[in-house]
Order: structure tokens, then sequence, then C-alpha cells
């Protein structure tokens, strides 16, 4: 259960924090590391293999959204 919390609020800190800031790239990563969170927790739990593909999915995700919020910052989008 701690897990799922701290998903919930990566989740709901990143669109708060995206909404007031203005600063979508950085609200974009703290989302991301709540689909992340969220997807290793289904991971850790799973008993059959589609909770293992949902949280695989979820990672994998994730992953990507930091990875690309992390570029578009990089380059200047943000």
């Amino acid at each position: 259960m701690p897990l799922r919390g701290l998903a919930a609020l990566l989740f709901l800190g990143g669109i708060v924090y995206a909404l007031v800031s203005g600063n979508w790239g950085i609200g974009a990563i703290v989302f991301g590391l709540g689909a992340v969170v969220l997807g290793l927790e289904r991971l850790r739990g799973a008993r059959s293999r589609p909770d293992r593909a949902i949280g695989w999915v979820l990672v994998l995700c994730g992953a990507f959204v930091v990875v690309d919020a992390l570029i578009w910052i990089a380059i200047g989008g943000a």
C-alpha cells in the first residue's frame, strides 16, 4: 500500500505542480515517476501474467515520459 500512495502523490503532485508553476517539463517528469512507481508495485505483487504485463507497460511508459521530458527540457522546449 505505501507504493500506491507514493504513486498517487506523484501523479497528482506532477499535475498540480505543472498547473500552478507552468513548468510542464518538471510536471511530466514527476508524473512519469508516478507511473514507474505504480508499475513497480504491480510487478512486485503480480500473481498472474496479465498483472505482470500491466506492470511492465506502466514502467516502460513512465520511463519514456521521463526521458522524453528530459530531452524536451534539454533542447529548450520548456
